[in-house]
């Protein structure tokens, strides 16, 4: 791809996953690492995608203090803390194609999933927390992704849209920082990913604009619906890109 093109699929990629993570609390490092992963190397788009998350994070993080499921969010925080060094292992040892096609068939799977709105037996019991912790917090460092998991465990708990929202927001600001911490520890973190996320930032923080403004215009069902088909269609074309290459 052109130059052009590549920056105008990225630009494009994470205002739309802007929109959506700023209406439904998740779905913007799922959307984003299909589409950058279009545009640069998996292990390039990952710490990209974090960064970019990271910032998008601090924009939501004030608001959602005050509405978040506390006692729940510091199981899944200890929890991801023992899943996020499998993640980073994961992904500075495994092959970038063999990583590209589990990230496509990983989102098709849980998109999937939560279209046909089947309850996962992991989220019952009391373990349920720490292992959809601890399996996210590796999905988030290896993947940069790991939302669709932890969203679909958390909407079969009953939470109401603001408090479901709110905890989803501070559990990935936390997870994110901790991945890339530890991704940069690694040194899996490429010195380039800096001048692409100052740039990636600005149409970040205007779909983040626009998705808060639809939060209290669009029921909560019909955005959930609508990501999970956004991220099946996101997931067939990020696996036929890489298996045509």
């Amino acid at each position: 791809m052109t130059p052009p093109l590549i920056w105008t699929i990225a630009i494009a990629c994470v205002f739309i996953a802007g929109i959506v993570r700023g209406l439904t609390g998740f779905g913007f490092a799922a959307i984003s690492i299909i589409g950058l992963g279009l545009c640069w190397p998996l292990p390039q788009a990952v710490p990209l995608v974090l960064c970019l998350e990271i910032a998008a994070s601090v924009m939501l993080v004030p608001a959602a203090r005050s509405d978040a499921e506390w006692p729940l969010l510091r199981k899944l925080w200890i929890a991801a803390a023992v899943g996020v060094p499998i993640g980073v292992l994961a992904l500075t040892r495994a092959d970038a194609a063999t990583m590209g096609v589990l990230v496509s068939l990983l989102i098709g799977g849980l998109a999937l999933l939560g279209l046909a709105r089947i309850k996962l037996k992991v989220g019952q019991g009391r373990l349920a927390p720490w292992l959809v912790g601890s399996v996210t917090g590796a999905l988030i460092a290896a993947f940069s992704i790991g939302g669709p998991l932890v969203v679909a465990w958390l909407s079969h708990l009953g939470l109401r849209a603001g408090r479901l929202r709110a905890t989803l927001i501070l559990f990935f600001c936390a997870v994110d920082l901790a991945a890339l911490l530890a991704l940069a520890a690694a040194q899996a973190v490429p010195a380039d990913i800096w001048p692409l996320a100052l740039v990636l930032l600005l149409p970040t923080f205007a779909g983040l604009w626009v998705g808060q403004r639809l939060f209290h215009r669009v029921p909560a069902p019909t955005a959930e619906r609508f990501t999970q088909w956004l991220l099946l269609g996101l997931a067939v074309i990020g696996l036929a890109n890489v298996l045509h290459h």
